[in-house]
C-alpha cells in the first residue's frame, strides 16, 4: 500500500488571502512552534500537485510512502497533535541494522502509551527523495509527544543512539523534518483504513 505526503513552504512574504485559498483547497496541517526542518505545512493524502498559480509556495517537498507496519489503536481518534518525522538512513547502513532500527521504533508505541496510531513507511518515491523513512504518530494531546514521547526512557536510551554521532550505532542523518500540527481527526485511520 502506498500513499503521498508532502511538506509545504511558503515563500517569503506570502499573501495571506492566497495562503487561505490554498488551506482551504487542501488537507494541509500548519506546523506548530517547535517544528523542525519541514517548512509551514504537512499536506496529508496529497494526489495533486499544488494547485496552477500558487507563487506563494516556495516549496512541495513530496515523498511516496510504502507502508512497513502501522496500528490504529482508535479509528475515531479526535485528538490533538498529529506528528511527522522524515529521516535519511545513509546509505552504506547495514540491512540487519535499518531493519534493527525499524523494529526499535515500531516497539516504541509499547513503551510511550500516549502514541495512539502509528505508521512507519519506507519512503519510495520520487528517486531523488533525500528521506528513507517517514514515522507517524498521533496523540491525544501535545504533552503526550512532547513530554511523554520526547522524554520517554525508551526514546533516550535506545532510539537516540541511532542518531547520536558518538554511538557506535549511529546510522540516521542529523539533518530530519520534525513536524507537527493540530488535528481533530485521523490522518491515519483514513490512510491505513
Amino acid at each position: 500500500m502506498s500513499r503521498k505526503l508532502a511538506l509545504v513552504t511558503l515563500a517569503d512574504g506570502a499573501d495571506s488571502g492566497r495562503v487561505a485559498e490554498l488551506e482551504s483547497a487542501a488537507a494541509l496541517g500548519q506546523h506548530l512552534p517547535g517544528t523542525v526542518g519541514g517548512g509551514h505545512y504537512t499536506w496529508d493524502g496529497i494526489d495533486e500537485p499544488v494547485p496552477s498559480g500558487f507563487d506563494d509556495v516556495a516549496d512541495v517537498d513530496l515523498v511516496e510512502l510504502e507502508l512497513i507496519d502501522g496500528v490504529v489503536a482508535d479509528p475515531s481518534f479526535a485528538g490533538e497533535i498529529k506528528r511527522t518525522l522524515l529521516l535519511r538512513v545513509e546509505p552504506d547502513a547495514p540491512a540487519e541494522s535499518v531493519a534493527a532500527f525499524e523494529r526499535d521504533l515500531m516497539a516504541m508505541p509499547d513503551h510511550i502509551p500516549a502514541i495512539v496510531n502509528w505508521a512507519l513507511s519506507r519512503v519510495v518515491g520520487p528517486p531523488a527523495s533525500r528521506w528513507t523513512h517517514c514515522w507517524e504518530q498521533e496523540y491525544y494531546t501535545l504533552d503526550g509527544l512532547k513530554v511523554d514521547y520526547m522524554m520517554s526512557p525508551h526514546h533516550w536510551g535506545l532510539i537516540d543512539g541511532w542518531f547520536d554521532p558518538e554511538m557506535p550505532r549511529k546510522m540516521v542523518d542529523l539533518e530530519l523534518a520534525h513536524v507537527y500540527h493540530a488535528t481533530d481527526r485521523s490522518v491515519l485511520a483514513a490512510a491505513l483504513g
